[in-house]
């Protein structure tokens, strides 16, 4: 058996489809094909059930995913610690960030990384916790920056800050000036809010929730950056956090009374050997925040 073949092997099981899998792997599907064969013929069962043009994994297909993703999960963090050799003179890092981060934090950090080590290839994906957790646990990123704890199994957080959310709104908006907030006067509002899969839209939900009241959320959306927009142009605010906005023209943070409090964590895969690049990345950041 060679590594080939339980990359093959994961290609096949995910798209769930031989000539998508031979697609993506750029082989032809007879070799493809060929090469489960010779994987099945050495473990001594069947993976897969060829079901018209797709695949479904087999019983024994589920389980051995799971012991052919780690295996690669561990040839591959043996190969970026031989590149560490290289003392960072190259090497690619991936991280997950949460969109505020990205939008106002993390542009600064990435620059100064990008001077100092030229060589890293640096892939940032803007993620919701849950799906974050997901990718560190199958190894597909070196890191995360999330709202702690973590939910995952062997998924492990250090704390970076702590930040409070604020009503945010645009100069039309009667609140605009305006210091503090309670909850009972944030209530008769109309908001417009990240989708309910974000960590934040559950603590504000929850935090209204504690008080006795609800919001009135009369629109919704996946991204930060159409949020402020509509916000800076109209009578409706979010909530959102005040380091965000504090320098953003046309907008202003109304501080919530009782406060809304959240964590800022770095998330890692609990025992996994972590890049030089990445303990670089992760150091720059910490010296920002701690």
């Amino acid at each position: 058996m060679e590594l080939r073949h339980l990359r093959y092997f994961l290609a096949a099981a995910q798209l769930q489809n031989f000539t998508q899998a031979s697609n993506y792997l750029h082989i032809t599907q007879p070799t493809l094909s060929h090469q489960i064969k010779q994987l099945e013929e050495e473990i001594g069962c069947q993976l897969f059930d060829r079901v018209g043009r797709s695949v479904r994994l087999t019983s024994a297909g589920e389980l051995f995913r799971e012991y052919a993703k780690r295996t690669l999960q561990e040839v591959d963090s043996a190969t970026d610690a031989i590149h560490d050799l290289e003392n960072l003179k190259q090497g690619r890092l991936t991280i997950g960030v949460f969109s505020s981060f990205s939008a106002s934090l993390l542009p600064p950090i990435l620059a100064d990384f990008s001077a100092t080590y030229p060589g890293i290839k640096v892939t940032m994906l803007q993620l919701p916790t849950g799906e974050m957790e997901k990718r560190l646990h199958e190894g597909e990123l070196s890191f995360g920056i999330a709202y702690g704890p973590p939910v995952a199994e062997r998924v492990v957080a250090e704390e970076l800050f702590k930040e409070q959310l604020a009503m945010v709104v645009g100069v039309d908006h009667p609140l605009f000036g305006q210091a503090k907030v309670r909850m009972a006067e944030l209530s008769k509002h109309n908001l417009i809010m990240l989708t309910p899969e974000y960590i934040s839209r559950r603590l504000v939900e929850t935090a209204f929730i504690a008080s006795g009241f609800t919001p009135r959320i009369a629109m919704e959306m996946n991204a930060i950056e159409p949020i402020l927009a509509t916000v800076r142009c109209s009578k409706l605010g979010t909530i959102l956090s005040d380091r965000l906005v504090r320098t953003m023209p046309g907008l202003h943070p109304v501080m919530l009374s009782p406060p809304i409090v959240r964590t800022v964590a770095l998330f890692t895969r609990q025992n996994a050997y972590v890049p030089a690049a990445a303990r670089a990345m992760a150091d720059l950041i910490k010296k920002s925040f701690l």
